[in-house]
């Protein structure tokens, strides 16, 4: 071989890859095969080993995504209509936040490994992806980890997991014993793929006692999963949860009436059956059986594609694993951004609105609040101009993003473990959609330039997160104080008014949300 492909060959436990150079340096590696095609007698199955090679493998080129549709919260909302959005805004914001996948395939389980260099130590960041758990890819244009890489220096790793029906139907239950472990797959193909970066990144010059696990949206309520499950114990030691905290998983009986409905939907009989459906059949039907509004789906009694409590690969709650010291070892950087729900209320339109006043009510009733009336009034003080899809965004976001990201934070400390927030701010799409849910995206994957938002205040949000971001991943230490539920200005605010602010704000909001039962999982 030339100099130039030496530069670029590595040798790992199952063979000898062969990646190409990055624009700017370091090295690609793609395509790089962590568990054996879940096709076959392997659909709806847990991950298995892969073959190991002979010959140089090529990885140069990205894998197909795993099979997929527009994601359930996109499908039938059009183009933002009735949201006073231009067009170019909502498919920029579409773009930044779903990205889409591009082509996909069953045979799907595949990482990307980018690289500063190849003799270094750097600290890892190990990216799983968001996307509702029903969409997503470790690839572009969903996943930028060149971008990522060169902002914080690290060796970055993204892994597809399978999704939507595929990755996440619960079969435990309905299909008998030869169907137990078949729960939470895509969490069960995250774990492994962990466990290959254990084993593996050192060759990509990374360092294996250094990882950290980052991920947005459904990538950060997995890592809360993650935190308490089994088969990811040992394989990380940092976790970023962007978007996404321990609060969303799904009771086993709710998985199971989900796998009941999409049997029945496809006209089987019994869950043997699912492995000679054809793929585009499953996608076909799998939305029809979960909620698409983004209320429903994450509230108390709503169904969705996401982690079920199993009692086997997840076998406790993850926020009581925490509050019980199961995280106690790992540091945590928990953030969320201070407008997520105005990106729904942008696409979904008049299907987003509240009916009325009480029907908000009764929704925050539903999210545990025992006193709707004093928080919504809590919410017209915040915000006096807004009207009653806006409350409902305020209430939503606190409710699904804010909030449990909060009690995630101060659950770890109390148990003895070390944990940042922060609140992200900024707005690069503009003040009408604020910082929305993935805003935050558009900064750490570099994509100012492309959507055509790269203010020199923007460029110094980024660099301050990336920076963050990066400090944390070698250290821990993100460059500000540990989180204090207790503390006045006890998280970071990236872009927005102030460096510092309070969270849970210290607010009449705040007060009512106080008095709230213990959330129930969906």
């Amino acid at each position: 071989m030339t100099g130039p492909d030496l530069m670029y060959t590595v040798d790992i436990n199952d063979g000898r890859l062969r990646g190409g150079p990055l624009p700017g340096g370091g090295a690609l590696f793609a395509g790089i095969p962590f568990a054996a095609p879940p096709v076959g007698p392997l659909r709806l199955r847990p991950p298995q080993p892969p073959q190991p090679w002979s010959d140089v493998r090529d990885a140069t080129e990205f894998r197909p995504a795993p099979p997929q549709r527009l994601p359930a919260l996109l499908a039938g909302t059009g183009s933002g209509a009735g949201s006073g959005e231009g067009d170019s805004a909502t498919t920029s914001m579409v773009e930044a936040v779903a990205g889409g996948a591009g082509a996909h395939d069953e045979d799907c389980l595949y990482l990307n490994v980018w690289t500063p260099e190849l003799s270094g130590r750097r600290p890892v960041l190990v990216w799983i992806y968001g996307g509702g758990f029903d969409s997503g890819s470790a690839g572009l244009p969903s996943t930028d980890g060149a971008a990522l890489s060169r902002l914080t220096g690290a060796v970055v790793v993204a892994a597809n997991y399978r999704v939507g029906a595929l990755g996440f139907l619960h079969l435990a239950e309905l299909g008998g014993p030869g169907w137990a472990g078949s729960s939470n797959l895509g969490l069960q193909d995250q774990a492994m793929a962990l466990r290959w970066v254990r084993d593996n990144i050192a060759a990509f010059g990374g360092d294996p006692g250094n990882i950290t696990v980052a991920g947005e949206s459904a990538g950060a309520f997995s890592i809360g999963s993650l935190l308490a499950a089994p088969a990811a114990g040992g394989t990380f030691h940092r976790a970023i949860l962007s978007s996404g905290s321990t609060g969303r998983v799904f009771a086993a009986d709710t998985g199971t009436a989900i796998a009941a409905d999409l049997l029945a939907k496809l006209g089987l009989d019994t869950v043997d059956e699912l492995a000679d459906v054809p793929v585009e059949r499953i996608l076909d039907v799998q939305t029809s059986v979960i909620d698409t509004d983004i209320g429903r789906r994450n509230l108390p009694g709503g169904r969705s594609w996401g982690v079920v409590l199993d009692g086997t690969v997840l076998p406790r709650d993850p926020q009581a694993a925490v509050a019980d010291g199961a995280a106690a070892g790992i540091g945590l950087l928990v953030g969320a951004n201070r407008d997520e729900m105005r990106m729904f209320q942008a696409m979904q339109g008049a299907a987003y609105v509240p009916t009325d006043e009480p029907a908000l009510l009764a929704e925050m009733e539903q999210a545990g609040v025992t006193e709707p009336a004093r928080l919504l009034a809590g919410y017209r003080q915040r915000s006096p101009e807004a009207d009653l899809a806006t409350l409902r965004t305020l209430f939503l976001t606190d409710a699904v993003y804010r909030r449990p990201a909060s009690a995630l934070a101060a659950a770890q400390t109390a148990a003895g473990g070390s944990a940042h927030t922060y609140l992200f701010a900024a707005e690069p799409l503009g003040p009408d959609l604020g910082a929305f849910h993935g805003a935050d995206l558009v900064l750490v994957f570099d994509a100012l330039e492309r959507t055509g938002n790269a203010t020199p205040e923007l460029i110094k949000v980024r660099d301050d997160l990336a920076g963050a971001w990066a400090r944390f991943a070698a250290t821990g230490d993100p460059g500000w104080a540990p989180y204090d539920p207790d503390a006045r200005q006890n998280t970071r605010q990236f872009g927005g008014a102030g460096e510092m602010v309070t969270e849970p704000p210290a607010d009449e909001a705040a007060a009512a949300w106080a008095t709230a039962s213990e959330a129930v999982k969906p």
